[in-house]
């Protein structure tokens, strides 16, 4: 997990500046936006679904990568919503699901079986989870390397040793729960995200300390 936080600390932090109108104007996107544009009368033009799609593609390039992961996670969960309602899962309640490195999703409860079979018979579906989990956990490591730098003091003193020491704990219960994800309330909870919440915030509301012991156990 060392070694994922900090070649990626960079990815994470770069947020794209908004592409200005008159910036984009010689654009890629813009450009096949106006060819492939159709004028239905002198006054409308109607976009191509390809010029769409580029349009939309410029849009996403322009999000930080949390925004991006907020955008796929909703997404997956609207998804997931719908489809656990259609075989009868009851969504009063968190639905907790884990998937592994091979992409196997398993579930808990009363409606294990039925959710579990979910996952089999839809390929796509359990790639996109175990994505949404993945980056997640990169999230979350970012955020102990973050808390690392932010304690660690003097090179070589007794505070970096402890911060090192506590920065790999969060390291190993981040990979522990980097498959685990909860759909509550039509949102996506990543353990992972949740912990590391706990630590830099303990007084926060976003995650309970029963709740991430629980996952880890």
């Amino acid at each position: 997990m060392t070694s994922i936080a900090n070649s990626t600390s960079g990815a994470l932090s770069r947020s794209p500046l908004p592409i200005a109108a008159t910036a984009a104007k010689d654009s890629p996107a813009t450009a096949a936006a106006t060819a492939t544009a159709k004028a239905t009368n002198s006054d409308t033009v109607e976009l191509s679904d390809q010029a769409k799609a580029l349009l939309q593609l410029q849009k996403d390039l322009s999000m930080t990568f949390e925004e991006r992961l907020q955008k796929r996670s909703d997404a997956l969960a609207e998804k997931l919503s719908k489809a656990f309602a259609k075989i009868n899962v009851n969504l009063d309640e968190a639905v907790r699901l884990k998937v592994d490195k091979f992409g196997n999703v398993t579930s808990e409860g009363p409606w294990k079986e039925k959710i579990e079979k979910l996952f089999r018979d839809d390929p796509d579906l359990a790639k996109e989870l175990k994505e949404i989990s993945a980056l997640n956990a990169l999230k979350a490591a970012q955020t102990a390397l973050e808390l690392y730098n932010k304690e660690k003091g003097a090179p070589g003193s007794a505070q970096q040793s402890d911060a090192w020491t506590r920065y790999n704990l969060h390291s190993m219960n981040i990979q522990t729960l980097s498959g685990v994800i909860s759909l509550q309330d039509g949102k996506l909870r990543s353990a992972a995200v949740d912990y590391m919440d706990m630590i830099t915030d303990p007084t926060g509301t976003a995650a309970s300390a029963k709740d991430v012991a629980n996952r880890l156990a």
